[in-house]
């Protein structure tokens, strides 16, 4: 828009923006349809026009440029609707309407052994499970830590060994849903919030499709996003490997988050 104000300055005195209103100005019936025009910025004069039209107006505090030119150097030039001009405190709310919102992804990652020797005691995803519990410093629940480092990875921040390191023993046997609660403590204070959420458990054993709702409730409540934004999936190893043996758990987690400031 300033090249087009430029290249009417080339043969006319000034070159005043304007986009037509869809509002109508309500006078009398008479003028009722009358089109309105808003005058916008920047606004573009030759140097001696304007120079001049401020030195010899009798106008005092003029509202714009525009009004202080003689009407026979008024020259107009069709502007830009999403040319928008700050100048009141509600602008920067309906200018952040068109700012492009800022996505992050992260990925996380979590394996245990199990403990074959147990015969209960295994959680995922903050779910308690009849079956052969994991090992790990905590309640090594691998949900929730894979879960805890994709929310970390997307916010750059570290991994969960960093926060909740497995040789403190403050976390002994602590309730991973502890560590969950801080990563959406650094979701509030970096003010992003979860757009989709998705995990996938690796293993031969549960059948994690029977406490596939009950995982989901529990992240929702945990987490305060909506259930239907968070998928959990399962599948095994076809046998192969430490985990197709039947010896451990393995989870993964994919995270988009997005700033809340762009809304």
């Amino acid at each position: 828009m300033i090249i087009k104000i430029l290249n009417q300055l080339k043969n006319k005195y000034s070159a005043i923006p304007y986009i037509i209103s869809p509002d109508k100005k309500i006078i009398s019936k008479k003028e009722f349809n009358q089109t309105i025009k808003s005058i916008q910025t920047p606004q573009g004069f030759r140097f001696k026009t304007i120079f001049d039209s401020h030195n010899n107006s009798s106008i005092k505090n003029a509202k714009d440029d525009s009004f202080l030119i003689p009407e026979n150097k008024l020259a107009f030039v069709k502007g830009e609707k999403l040319n928008l001009k700050i100048t009141y405190p509600d602008d920067i709310n309906y200018f952040k309407l068109f700012l492009k919102p800022t996505y992050r992804s992260g990925i996380g990652y979590d394996i245990h052994k199990i403990n074959t020797t147990s015969k209960n005691g295994l959680k995922l995803c903050g779910i308690k499970i009849n079956h052969s519990k994991l090992i790990g410093h905590s309640d090594a629940d691998v949900g929730i830590h894979a879960i805890c480092d994709s929310i970390f990875g997307a916010l750059s921040m570290n991994d969960i060994g960093f926060y909740f390191p497995n040789d403190d023993s403050k976390w002994k046997n602590k309730n991973s849903i502890i560590f969950l609660k801080f990563a959406r403590e650094q979701l509030k204070e970096k003010k992003f919030y979860i757009v989709n959420l998705d995990v996938n458990f690796i293993c031969e054993k549960p059948n994690i499709n029977k406490y596939r709702k009950q995982m989901i409730k529990k992240i929702s409540s945990v987490l305060k996003i909506p259930e239907n934004i968070i998928s959990i999936k399962a599948t095994s190893n076809e046998k192969i490997g430490f985990i197709g043996d039947g010896l451990g758990i393995a989870a993964e987690s994919i995270v988009q988050i997005c700033n809340e400031d762009t809304y």
